[in-house]
Protein backbone atom coordinates (compact mmCIF):
# COMPACT_ATOMS: atom_id res chain seq x y z
CA UNK A 1 0.00 0.00 0.00
CA UNK A 2 2.66 2.50 0.78
CA UNK A 3 4.45 2.15 -2.47
CA UNK A 4 0.78 2.82 -4.08
CA UNK A 5 0.34 5.87 -2.09
CA UNK A 6 4.34 6.83 -3.21
CA UNK A 7 3.46 5.93 -6.86
CA UNK A 8 0.08 8.17 -6.99
CA UNK A 9 1.91 11.18 -4.94
CA UNK A 10 4.78 11.20 -7.61
CA UNK A 11 2.03 11.15 -10.37
CA UNK A 12 0.15 14.06 -9.05
CA UNK A 13 3.56 16.18 -9.10
CA UNK A 14 4.70 14.98 -12.27
CA UNK A 15 0.61 16.31 -14.05
CA UNK A 16 1.21 19.52 -12.27
CA UNK A 17 4.61 20.23 -14.01
CA UNK A 18 5.64 22.72 -11.72
CA UNK A 19 8.71 23.59 -13.81
CA UNK A 20 10.28 22.07 -17.39
CA UNK A 21 13.57 22.56 -18.25
CA UNK A 22 14.03 23.49 -21.88
CA UNK A 23 16.57 24.36 -24.72
CA UNK A 24 15.95 26.79 -27.25
CA UNK A 25 17.59 29.02 -30.53
CA UNK A 26 16.96 32.96 -30.86
CA UNK A 27 15.53 33.27 -33.90
CA UNK A 28 15.49 36.82 -33.80
CA UNK A 29 16.34 39.44 -31.09
CA UNK A 30 14.46 42.02 -31.93
CA UNK A 31 11.43 41.46 -31.51
CA UNK A 32 12.47 38.43 -29.91
CA UNK A 33 11.66 35.14 -30.94
CA UNK A 34 12.89 31.99 -29.27
CA UNK A 35 12.81 28.80 -31.56
CA UNK A 36 12.39 25.53 -29.05
CA UNK A 37 11.52 23.30 -31.54
CA UNK A 38 9.97 22.84 -35.09
CA UNK A 39 6.52 23.93 -33.53
CA UNK A 40 7.16 25.99 -31.17
CA UNK A 41 8.21 29.27 -31.22
CA UNK A 42 8.13 31.90 -28.18
CA UNK A 43 7.67 35.62 -28.80
CA UNK A 44 8.35 38.40 -26.24
CA UNK A 45 4.71 38.41 -24.58
CA UNK A 46 5.66 34.63 -23.39
CA UNK A 47 9.06 35.28 -22.09
CA UNK A 48 10.41 36.94 -19.31
CA UNK A 49 14.16 36.93 -19.26
CA UNK A 50 17.37 37.14 -16.30
CA UNK A 51 18.49 40.71 -16.41
CA UNK A 52 21.80 39.65 -16.96
CA UNK A 53 21.03 38.33 -20.47
CA UNK A 54 19.80 42.42 -21.31
CA UNK A 55 21.16 45.65 -21.26
CA UNK A 56 21.88 46.62 -17.76
CA UNK A 57 24.38 48.74 -15.30
CA UNK A 58 26.09 47.84 -12.24
CA UNK A 59 28.62 49.56 -9.68
CA UNK A 60 31.32 48.25 -9.95
CA UNK A 61 35.57 48.40 -8.39
CA UNK A 62 38.77 47.22 -9.52
CA UNK A 63 41.84 46.28 -7.64
CA UNK A 64 44.32 45.99 -10.79
CA UNK A 65 47.79 44.68 -10.37
CA UNK A 66 50.51 44.37 -12.12
CA UNK A 67 52.64 41.54 -12.27
CA UNK A 68 50.20 39.18 -11.58
CA UNK A 69 49.64 35.43 -12.47
CA UNK A 70 45.97 33.82 -12.57
CA UNK A 71 46.19 30.16 -12.27
CA UNK A 72 44.18 28.01 -14.56
CA UNK A 73 42.31 26.89 -11.31
CA UNK A 74 40.62 30.75 -10.96
CA UNK A 75 40.53 31.16 -14.79
CA UNK A 76 39.58 27.93 -16.09
CA UNK A 77 41.93 27.03 -19.36
CA UNK A 78 45.62 27.86 -19.22
CA UNK A 79 47.50 30.75 -17.03
CA UNK A 80 47.31 34.62 -17.63
CA UNK A 81 49.56 37.42 -16.64
CA UNK A 82 47.87 40.64 -16.06
CA UNK A 83 49.26 43.38 -18.34
CA UNK A 84 48.70 47.10 -18.67
CA UNK A 85 48.68 48.89 -21.82
CA UNK A 86 49.29 52.06 -19.88
CA UNK A 87 51.88 50.80 -17.82
CA UNK A 88 50.22 50.57 -14.23
CA UNK A 89 51.93 48.50 -11.91
CA UNK A 90 48.84 49.01 -9.29
CA UNK A 91 45.68 50.75 -9.92
CA UNK A 92 42.45 50.97 -7.89
CA UNK A 93 39.11 52.61 -8.67
CA UNK A 94 36.23 51.76 -6.75
CA UNK A 95 32.68 52.39 -7.54
CA UNK A 96 32.77 53.10 -11.35
CA UNK A 97 29.57 52.88 -13.05
CA UNK A 98 29.55 49.93 -15.62
CA UNK A 99 27.33 49.24 -18.57
CA UNK A 100 26.88 45.23 -20.00
CA UNK A 101 25.93 45.40 -23.37
CA UNK A 102 25.40 41.94 -23.89
CA UNK A 103 21.00 41.34 -24.77
CA UNK A 104 20.35 37.96 -26.79
CA UNK A 105 21.01 38.11 -30.37
CA UNK A 106 20.45 35.78 -33.31
CA UNK A 107 22.02 32.30 -32.49
CA UNK A 108 22.21 32.02 -28.88
CA UNK A 109 21.83 29.15 -27.73
CA UNK A 110 19.48 29.16 -24.23
CA UNK A 111 18.22 27.56 -21.38
CA UNK A 112 14.55 28.12 -20.60
CA UNK A 113 12.10 26.93 -17.61
CA UNK A 114 8.38 26.51 -18.07
CA UNK A 115 6.60 28.20 -15.37
CA UNK A 116 3.75 25.93 -14.42
CA UNK A 117 1.06 25.97 -16.65
CA UNK A 118 2.81 26.58 -19.43
CA UNK A 119 2.20 30.19 -20.33
CA UNK A 120 5.23 31.81 -18.95
CA UNK A 121 8.90 30.76 -19.81
CA UNK A 122 11.87 32.02 -17.87
CA UNK A 123 15.16 32.58 -19.96
CA UNK A 124 17.65 32.11 -17.47
CA UNK A 125 20.85 31.48 -19.31
CA UNK A 126 23.24 31.26 -22.41
CA UNK A 127 24.89 28.23 -22.85
CA UNK A 128 27.49 26.16 -25.21
CA UNK A 129 28.53 22.27 -25.62
CA UNK A 130 30.82 21.20 -23.84
CA UNK A 131 33.32 21.10 -26.92
CA UNK A 132 32.39 24.62 -27.60
CA UNK A 133 33.17 25.83 -24.17
CA UNK A 134 36.78 27.63 -25.05
CA UNK A 135 36.17 28.35 -28.60
CA UNK A 136 35.64 32.03 -28.93
CA UNK A 137 34.68 33.92 -32.20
Amino acid sequence: MYDNVKKAAVKAVMATNPVNILYGTVENAKPLEIRVHEKLKLTEEFLDIAEHLTRHERIISVDYENPKTWPDSVIGDTAKDTSSSEGYSKYNLKYAKMIFENGLKKGDKVVLLRVQGGHRFLVIDRYKRGEEVWSYQ
